[in-house]
């Protein structure tokens, strides 16, 4: 266990889980924007029980997350244009579109991440929740990188007063 004590039964983890994961469903919910997708759970969870430096891990989820969302919103703007609906467009030309918009974002997140050596499995979720167009702003890219950024913030929050 991370926590480092085999009989707390994963209560320190959750706990930890919830002082990352409330004050973004709090900040979403007051303010209706995208600071915290589902994506941001496993992402959450990564940091809780990290096995290898703070700094690493971080590196790799505000990359990761910040490369997927970028291609992904990228990506369903040049083979879809803007989503209108949620969800995918079944038996429609525009969601063959969003299907081959998945493909080339998943592919481009891909190679982003390997370039930058920062592969993150949840940015994949992410992928998948723009490519969908939940959100479909282009601001809802900013705002999102804003809860990838204030994630890291809180884990860095808690880290170090873990720590004391």
């Amino acid at each position: 266990m991370a926590s480092g004590d085999q009989f707390d039964f994963g209560l320190r983890d959750a706990a930890s889980l919830a002082v990352l994961l409330g004050p973004l469903a709090l900040l979403a919910w007051a303010t209706g924007l995208p600071v915290l997708l589902p994506s941001l759970g496993p992402s959450a969870y990564a940091l809780v029980v990290r096995d290898r430096p703070w700094r690493a891990l971080a590196r790799e989820v505000i990359l990761g997350q910040i490369v997927g969302v970028v291609v992904a919103f990228a990506a369903v703007r040049a083979l879809v244009g803007p989503l209108s609906g949620l969800g995918l467009l079944a038996h429609t030309a525009t969601g063959l579109h969003q299907v081959a918009a998945v493909v080339v974002a998943v592919i481009a997140a891909t190679i982003g991440m390997s370039l930058l050596r920062a592969r993150h499995a949840p940015a994949y979720a992410t992928v998948l929740i723009f490519t969908l167009g939940i959100p479909g702003r282009a601001i809802d890219v900013l705002v999102f990188c804003g809860g990838v950024c204030f994630l890291l913030c809180l884990d860095a929050a808690r880290t170090r007063l873990v720590a004391a």
